[in-house]
């Protein structure tokens, strides 16, 4: 390297190193920006309000609920067919994916969701036999097999007797009609014309023998007669149905062709008017030199049934755990038809039942969904409860409040939907809530911001399932949106139910159900006075009779004469002494027999008039005074 180059770069490096050691003794240089203040500290944001679940309903799965229920597939129901074990398979899948606690076994030993049963849905009807001897004829006549059938309340048993011819067998004193003229027939067989007669006088007798033409109360009036059987000639060559029902009217009896009755009874002038519409009573003429043998048998059948049961256990610790607040409705329906409680006669369609009951079904399932996405559980347990057999007798709530999976006395409340998707003008029955002081301001404040027009109805009986548990002595309340055209026919299908009515309804149900499930105190039990105004159905305390007694059947009762499941306070029955288990076997100058019997009697009481009903209890027959008050 040169020597100039090298001096050169020496002085550099001296100035440099006398620079920078300026630039360590000198102040520090300003920035050109300065930097942004810092921010105030902001309150953190609050976490996003949880929706509460009560108050979240689905109405798409209320929908598909609601159609799979009343679908074709599954036949309207009917208890002992496959669509009713399908509907029970259809909520149990449901309850499993809600995640909630079986609860189907009477022991409580959570195994299944069924609780299984067993119930009377109809009879096997054996061909009946007719046989006519007439004096100086060598063979007897028998009546083709297609000509006769077993007539509707005959009972199981062989009889035979001299004909008497009795006209349209009616005894109907408040209408001045009596065909058997104030006379027995004891030991006799009565010839009965089907139908109703039609008086000469007309208005309203006419109307008021309308209502004596079933073949089952022509049964029960040959009886009270002393007659041994009955033979009903049917107006043409149509036969009834055979029957579907094993409870008789306690004599034998069949219904046989008009052809028939002209070759057995060829004495009796048929194709006259006088006999087949008269306008007067008849006169019982014997047919002197006849003596008729009738044979029927009939025995009751029976299937399988199942409630289908779910819980949603009380949280942990609380003071309350060991009770149960009960949600139900009915899921079974009338299936094809064919039974008295059909309001299509003769029908054989689907009865598809959306309303009664696939519309309290779905609103009870929705409620259970709602309560499974709870984050905090009840201070109660809440059951959720599908019931059988309802249509047949309340019978699957009946068999659940006998054999529950706890002791009874542990449910606080039932509360019941059945027949809740035709709602009109926003309005809603809440019947059951004079059996707790509370009822009222708890459907009342359940009822806030749905703007529901509420019609709170008192007693806690009635055609629905939530009577079984009244006369348990729990409280209840029953919601219900009214009877329309389609009740009980087979036009009551999906596309007339208010999908929207079910899910505002459903948020009564949820909010009334938590209300009651976390309240400290339990509701206590009242005796509910008797309702005013009829809903659906009837319960047995009088409603289209002239005569009421206040006496709750219990329709599932198989044994002879009528069993109470309990009595309205201060009623008639009430007053009388009659209680729950007493079984009336007598009422005024009527034997009772089965339930029918018991509705007919009750049409003939008068209100005022003392009369005196026997019952049995405790093995003993008492006989009891009694005032019916004037019906409703």
């Amino acid at each position: 390297m040169k020597p100039t180059l090298l001096r050169l770069r020496g002085r550099l490096a001296i100035t440099a190193s006398i620079l920078a050691l300026l630039a360590a003794c000198g102040p520090t240089a300003e920035p050109v920006t300065p930097p942004p203040p810092a921010p105030p500290e902001l309150p953190a944001a609050p976490a996003p309000k949880a929706e509460n679940p009560i108050e979240k309903g689905d109405p798409q799965r209320i929908g598909e609920d609601v159609k799979r229920l009343a679908s074709d597939e599954l036949a309207g129901r009917g208890t002992g067919d496959a669509g009713a074990q399908q509907a029970a398979e259809h909520v149990e899948k449901r309850f499993r994916e809600l995640g909630l606690e079986p609860f189907g076994d009477a022991d409580g030993s959570g195994k299944g969701f069924k609780q299984k049963f067993s119930a009377r849905v109809g009879a096997k009807v054996e061909a009946p036999t007719v046989s006519l001897a007439k004096k100086g004829q060598k063979a007897a006549k028998t009546p083709a097999a297609a000509d006769v059938i077993t007539a509707e309340g005959a009972q199981t048993g062989e009889a035979k007797g001299e004909v008497v011819f009795v006209g349209h067998g009616v005894t109907a004193t408040a209408a001045s009609w009596d065909d058997y003229a104030g006379k027995e027939i004891a030991g006799k067989v009565a010839l009965i014309v089907d139908g109703a007669p039609k008086p000469e006088s007309g208005g309203k007798n006419a109307e008021a023998l309308r209502d004596f033409k079933s073949v089952r109360y022509k049964l029960r009036t040959a009886r009270e007669h002393k007659a041994v059987a009955a033979i009903v000639v049917a107006a043409g060559e149509e036969l009834p149905a055979a029957p579907e029902n094993a409870s008789g009217m306690g004599i034998p009896a069949v219904v046989i062709k008009r052809s028939a009755a002209k070759a057995l009874f060829p004495e009796i002038k048929w194709d006259d008017a006088a006999v087949s519409s008269s306008k007067a009573a008849a006169k019982p003429k014997a047919l002197a030199g006849t003596e008729l043998s009738v044979a029927t048998r009939l025995e009751p059948t029976f299937a399988d049934a199942w409630n289908v049961v779910a819980r949603l256990p009380a949280r942990a610790g609380s003071k309350t755990a060991e009770e149960y607040v009960v949600v139900g409705a009915h899921y079974d329906h009338l299936g094809k038809g064919g039974t008295s409680h059909s309001r299509a006669p003769g029908s054989r369609e689907i009865h598809h039942g959306a309303d009664d009951n696939a519309s309290g079904t779905a609103l009870l399932l929705d409620v259970a969904r709602r309560f499974s996405k709870l984050a905090e559980k009840p201070a109660r347990n809440v059951v959720f409860i599908a019931f059988g057999a309802e249509e047949l007798g309340t019978l699957g709530s009946k068999h659940w409040v006998e054999h529950p999976p706890m002791p009874i006395g542990t449910v606080t409340a039932m509360i019941n939907a059945d027949m809740v998707g035709r709602m009109r003008d926003r309005t809603l029955v809440v019947d059951g809530t004079g059996t707790a002081a509370a009822w009222p301001e708890l459907v009342n404040t359940a009822n806030a911001g749905l703007s529901l027009t509420l019609k709170l109805g008192a007693e806690g009986f009635g055609a629905s399932d939530h009577a079984s548990f009244t006369a348990a002595r729990v409280p209840v309340a029953f919601l219900f949106t009214g009877v329309h055209d389609d009740y009980h026919k087979p036009s009551d299908t999906a596309d007339k139910v208010d999908v929207g009515g079910i899910d505002l309804i459903a948020t009564l149900a949820a909010r009334l159900t938590q209300a009651v499930a976390d309240r400290p105190e339990r509701l206590a039990f009242v005796e509910a006075p008797a309702a005013q105004d009829p809903h659906k159905g009837g319960g047995g305390g009088g409603r289209g009779f002239r005569a009421s007694l206040g006496s709750i059947p219990d329709y599932a009762w198989q044994g002879k004469g009528v069993k109470l499941t309990g009595v309205r306070p201060d009623a008639p029955a009430a007053r009388a002494g009659l209680q729950a288990g007493d079984i009336i076997v007598k009422l005024d100058k009527h034997e009772i027999t089965n339930v029918h019997d018991y509705v007919f009697a009750l049409g003939d009481l008068e209100p005022g008039r003392e009369i005196t009903v026997e019952v049995e209890r405790d093995g003993k027959r008492v006989a009891l005074k009694i005032i019916p008050a004037p019906g409703r």
